[in-house]
């Protein structure tokens, strides 16, 4: 049995729903894992979930001292490890340069796991020569899969109407601004057609409520619908079952989990080629959104140049969007097929598998060297 010290936060955040699904994925692969648990575990599901939280961090009050520990947390917080075995960080960006600090903790670990091939080749642009490992995210089969009967539970109103659906918190970096402009030169009030939104940013207070205003005074306001954040992710997974086409026009991505998990519920999906989306979207499971070039990252909040993120034709953004509605309303729009097959190469035993090959890689690599010494 493999022992692991996990350093991650679990809550319903980005970070925390990568680090409790590993956790599980792990465990359920036959890992003992001691979790030593970034800020409080704010974890909203059943006894079993709660109990293989707790169990895990109990087991980090005598954990193995020369086991690997993986750190799942940003590129500038990787030095935090407990114990004296290997080392791995796992930070996911969305940015394609690194700032002094963020090269000093990436460079310090032992090996690094990354989501994408696209972070790979961003960490050896930047010089940094350390072993990196490219460990995909992935999707719960058993919560987010296309149901059938909830399609065809839809309420009447919104049977024949198109309804796409954005997800993530407010911040420019999203695209957020490019998605209210488009949606409003592709439609009028009068088309048979809504944007669902669910995109509470806990990071920026009464912000939230001046992009929902954005939205709400635009010219399609009323055909624009806003849901708070969901704590389970069975109620997210219902959603995805309602929708017609999620709509991401980010302009970077460390991964994007709820594009892969909408996918395995059957709907379509508009995103940009870029980052993180690189390695699970193709022009057969998805409408592409193709970069026209790179520009600075700046949003004057989180972002201020340092590095930089795609750029892409909004015009292209108007075009998919009226062709999904185009298809909906003809009739062969359907069930994305070819997104479902994806998500199946997606899921959180595929990332437990890719862990544990990697960490044997590692633990080979170590062997061999100490042989040589």
């Amino acid at each position: 049995m493999v022992d692991v010290n996990l350093v991650a936060p679990v809550n319903h955040l980005g970070y925390g729903v990568v680090g409790y699904n590993v956790l599980k994925a792990l465990r359920k692969a036959g890992a003992s894992i001691a979790l030593f648990p970034i800020g409080e575990p704010d974890w909203v599901g059943d006894e079993i979930s709660n109990v293989l939280i707790q169990e895990a961090v109990t087991n980090s009050h005598l954990y193995s001292n020369t086991s690997p520990s993986i750190r799942i947390w940003h590129q500038f917080g990787l030095d935090m490890f407990p114990g004296n075995g290997p080392r791995i960080g796992w930070p996911i960006f969305e940015l394609d340069k690194f700032n002094d600090r963020e090269k000093l903790h990436l460079s310090s670990v032992d090996a690094l796991f990354v989501c994408s091939q696209w972070a790979k080749d961003v960490i050896r642009d930047n010089g940094i020569e350390v072993p990196t490992f490219v460990v995909p995210l992935g999707v719960d089969e058993t919560i987010f899969k296309c149901d059938e009967e909830e399609r065809r539970s839809r309420p009447t109103w919104t049977r024949d109407t198109t309804v796409f659906i954005n997800i993530g918190k407010w911040e420019k970096r999203k695209g957020h601004d490019a998605l209210l402009e488009a949606f409003c030169e592709a439609f009028e009030t009068s088309d048979n057609v809504e944007l669902w939104m669910i995109n509470d940013n806990p990071f920026i207070g009464g912000e939230n409520l001046v992009w929902k205003k954005r939205y709400v005074n635009s010219a399609m306001g009323r055909n624009v619908k806003f849901f708070a954040r969901f704590d389970k992710h069975e109620h997210l997974a219902k959603i995805f079952n309602h929708v017609d086409c999620g709509v991401f026009p980010s302009h970077a991505e460390g991964w994007n989990l709820e594009i892969p998990e909408m996918m395995a519920c059957g709907a379509h999906v508009i995103a940009t080629n870029y980052s993180g989306h690189t390695e699970f979207l193709s022009d057969t499971n998805s409408f592409l959104l193709n970069s026209t070039g790179t520009e600075s990252a700046n949003d004057g909040k989180w972002f201020h140049g340092q590095g930089n993120w795609c750029t892409f034709d909004r015009s292209q953004l108007v075009e998919h969007m009226r062709e999904v509605h185009k298809r909906k309303q003809n009739g062969t729009l359907g069930i994305n097929h070819a997104g479902i097959e994806t998500s199946k190469q997606f899921t959180w035993t595929n990332t437990a598998n890719k862990i544990l090959e990697s960490l044997e890689v590692l633990n080979e690599a170590n062997v061999a060297h100490l042989a040589r010494s």
